[in-house]
Formats: structure tokens, C-alpha cells, sequence
């Protein structure tokens, strides 16, 4: 069997295959470990070393997810993601590339691929590869028909009392046209992907005093990497405690990454759009940080605050002196399930400013360090500046 091209095939990041065919290796499923409006997460285990493998339902891998408050208003908004068609809203081609740069399989593929090119994969948790599920194939299917009991269960109350392997596999996997592959990415396994270190990682009601301490501990180097993401050009646009497993980002189903159909280049978004997603995960995080507030507040004993700020509330800038910067009116925070909120300040770092020309240019040299367009002439007017002072 050839082997797997990267993906997405188009400009930019890109994620390897980690093995082209599941059926030539030690592959075993060991269980199911929950599922999102996107994706499920399967526990497994290739040639003897376990994984977390995050599958991609058929039409979050195949339809963009890029509606925006407040600028795409004019957009039917669906219950249910529906094939996009091409109108007088939306070209054919913007269509295409969206494919690419707005679904969740290839949103977590740019994201993990930048991450490699630029050597940061400390930023989040690990990705190896990407895999391909023939659903189709009677080898593939055997080591998800153990776990459809489920499913044979629904498909009972539904009337189909003597359910065949195809329909269990169709709604065990939530993937109807069993032709097209599921597709799916391998991560790194982390322990609190299992039982209730979950619920204590998310600040559930049953986290302990040391669980939240712990996490307590993690946010200055969470605050960092996000701050990093988006200086590599990365905006996570919906960011949730929920997608942290001890201390690291696991999630990146909503993230875009530069260059992008709504980049700056394209013109068919404001030059803005990227800087405002970045003040809208900021804004996020801080959200994060005000609950563990609270719950550091609660717990008996009290625990230490950790003194942090992602985002500076929009009532501090009233009491300052005006600024010529804070005049208004505010551009809007971009968001995808939000009410309008103004980006009164600005983030540290605009994504859409990140140079992923140079980095692939030395990408394909065999080298890792991230060259931007300041810093290359810097370093040309260092050594000039230090020949003449030899030449003198």
C-alpha cells in the first residue's frame, strides 16, 4: 500500500500518517473513552504502546464550522452542520479552502503540524500522526463491534431488532457513508483521560483541595503557551478548562492557524480578524482563571491565588486616564458562540503576523528554529555593525 501523503494537501502545516494500514499492525481497541459534537476518544494500543486516537464524525471532518459573530450574521446558522453550497454569499473556492483550513480533522492536523515544524511541541500534548479507519473493511470492523452493545441496544428500541455488523458499526461510530474513511488523529496518552481524575481536572464539585492546587500550579506555563500559540499563529477560538488534561492543551477541534482562507491575504475577513480571535482566547482564559479564583476562595483551608491576568476587565480602563489607543468606537471580539463583546485593548501577539513563509522555507532545509520577518534583519544589521568595528 502506497504511503499516506500529510495533510491537509494544501499551503501550510501539515500532519504525517503515523501508519498507513491499521490491519498490518498490532492494533487493539481497549475502550471507548467519550465522545464531543466533533470527534470520539478511543483508548488503544499499536505495536504494544497505548494511545488516546481521536475520531472525526464524517461531517466535522468534511464541513467547515467558520460562522463568526458579529460579521456573519447574514449566514443561516443550522442546528445540524449541513454540506455547504456555493451562493452569492460564498464562492466555490472559498468553499474548497475552508475545507481545508476550517474542519475539525485538518484544524487539529495544521495545528500539531505547525507545533513539529517550528520544534514547540511542548505547547500541547503530543500528536504522532494521523490514521485512516476503513470502516468498510470486515478487519477494521472487529475491533469496534465489541463495544456496540450500545448500539444494538438503540437500534432495538428503533425497531431493528436483529441489527447486521454494518448498521452497529454506522452508529457505533456515528459515520453513515462507510466508503469514505473515518479519520483520525493519535495523541500522546494521559492518564486523566480515564475515570474521575476527569471530573476532578474539569473543577467539578468532587475535585479536591489537591487537584485544584495542582492545576492552581499549571496556569502560569498555560498562560505562556497560550500566549505562544498565538505568536506561531494559532487561535484555539473556543477555550474551555475541559480541554486541558493534566496541565496540557489536548483539544484543537475550533483552532485555525496561519495562512488561512480568512488571514489577512485573502481580504475576504478584516486584516483583524485573527488579533481579535487571540483577545477573544485571552478573554477566555481569563474566565478560567476567575473560577479558580473562586475555588481556591472555597476551599477549606483557603488555598493562594495565583495573581494572574490574560485580560484586563473592560471597567479598569474607565477608571485610567484616556488613552488615544482606547478611543472608540471598539472593533468586536470575532467569536462562534458568543454575544458581542468589544476588544477595548489589544493582545500581545496578532497570529495573522506570524511569518509561515520563512518557517517553511527552513522547514524543508532540515532546520527547526522559527526565523520572523524583524528578526532576520536584525541579526544581518549585527553582523554588519560588528565587521565594522573589526574593519576600524
Amino acid at each position: 500500500m502506497p504511503q499516506l501523503k500529510p495533510l491537509p494537501d494544501c499551503e501550510g502545516p501539515k500532519l504525517e500518517c503515523f501508519i498507513d494500514d491499521i490491519t498490518t499492525c498490532d492494533f487493539k481497541l481497549l475502550g471507548p473513552l467519550g465522545s464531543g459534537c466533533h470527534s470520539q476518544v478511543w483508548k488503544a494500543e499499536i505495536n504494544g504502546k497505548v494511545y488516546a486516537i481521536k475520531m472525526f464524525f464524517h461531517l466535522g471532518a468534511h464541513e467547515p464550522s467558520f460562522l463568526m459573530d458579529p460579521i456573519d450574521d447574514d449566514f443561516p446558522d443550522p442546528d445540524e452542520p449541513e454540506p455547504l453550497v456555493a451562493s452569492s454569499k460564498i464562492s466555490q473556492p472559498t468553499i474548497d479552502s475552508l475545507r481545508l483550513h476550517a474542519t475539525s480533522f485538518y484544524n487539529e492536523c495544521r495545528v500539531f503540524g505547525r507545533l513539529k515544524e517550528l520544534g514547540r511541541e511542548d505547547l500541547a500534548i503530543k500528536a504522532y500522526g494521523y490514521l485512516q479507519f476503513d470502516l468498510s473493511d470486515d478487519k477494521v470492523q472487529r475491533h469496534f463491534l465489541p463495544f456496540g452493545n450500545g448500539a444494538r441496544r438503540h437500534l432495538a428500541s428503533l425497531g431493528n431488532k436483529d441489527p447486521t455488523d454494518v448498521d452497529v458499526i454506522r452508529r457505533t461510530m456515528q459515520h453513515d457513508d462507510l466508503r469514505i474513511p473515518m479519520m483520525a488523529i493519535v495523541k500522546e496518552w494521559v492518564h486523566s483521560f480515564e475515570g474521575t481524575k476527569w471530573v476532578q481536572l474539569i473543577g467539578g464539585d468532587s475535585a479536591s483541595r489537591e487537584s485544584v492546587k495542582r492545576d492552581i500550579g499549571h496556569l502560569p506555563r498555560l498562560l505562556r503557551n497560550l500566549r505562544e500559540l498565538h505568536k506561531s499563529g494559532i487561535v484555539i477560538r473556543d477555550l474551555k478548562w475541559q480541554q486541558y488534561l493534566d496541565g496540557q492543551l489536548v483539544d484543537f477541534s475550533f483552532a485555525w492557524t496561519i495562512p488561512h482562507i480568512f488571514g489577512p491575504e485573502s481580504g475576504l475577513r478584516p486584516r483583524w480578524t485573527f488579533e481579535s480571535m487571540a483577545a477573544w482566547d485571552l478573554k477566555c482564559f481569563q474566565t478560567i482563571l476567575n473560577e479558580f479564583d473562586d475555588r481556591a476562595e472555597t476551599s477549606v483551608p483557603r488555598l493562594r491565588k495565583h495573581n494572574l491576568v490574560a485580560w484586563q476587565s473592560d471597567d479598569m480602563y474607565e477608571r485610567l486616564r484616556p488613552r488615544p489607543q482606547l478611543y472608540g468606537p471598539a472593533l468586536p471580539m470575532l467569536v462562534y458562540d458568543g454575544n458581542f463583546q468589544p476588544m477595548v485593548h489589544h493582545p500581545p501577539f496578532d497570529p495573522a503576523k506570524f511569518n509561515w513563509r520563512a518557517v517553511q522555507k527552513l522547514t524543508k532545509k532540515g532546520a527547526t528554529r522559527r526565523v520572523t520577518k524583524t528578526k532576520a534583519p536584525q541579526r544581518r544589521a549585527l553582523r554588519e555593525a560588528s565587521k565594522e568595528r573589526r574593519t576600524k
